[in-house]
């Protein structure tokens, strides 16, 4: 969505208003996004995490591109994302189970403890 504004094209990228010359950058310091909060399942988690969605990429190739730059406001919301991810595969390989089903064990855990997805990350940490 571009915004025109005081003589500056705006973009909404990734879930932050940024300028369009910042969203264009091969830079990481020119460009922030945040963590889609939309994700309250590990099964959306995992979708964000490698597939993306049309407003927001995976953060696979966000990590990819710019490191940890692209997270710089995000960081505590990030930090314990990578240890569900970590523990679909952990699962995957202790249960030789598929990692569709590893997520879907994942989510069973955490909706029996009426936990949130951080609440998870955090008890898995």
């Amino acid at each position: 969505i571009s915004v025109m504004e005081t003589g500056f094209s705006y973009i909404f990228h990734g879930g932050s208003l940024v300028t369009a010359a910042a969203a264009n950058s091969s830079q990481s310091d020119n460009i922030s996004y945040r963590l889609p909060r939309y994700a309250l399942t590990v099964s959306e988690l995992y979708r964000v995490w490698y597939t993306g969605s049309v407003a927001f990429p995976s953060i696979v190739s966000l990590d990819e591109r710019y490191g940890a730059a692209w997270r710089s406001g995000d960081r505590q919301y990030y930090s314990v994302r990578p240890q569900i991810i970590k523990e679909v595969d952990r699962l995957v390989a202790a249960r030789n189970i598929s990692k569709g089903d590893s997520v879907l064990l994942l989510d069973a855990a955490r909706r029996e403890k009426n936990w949130t997805v951080n609440m998870l990350g955090n008890e898995i940490r």
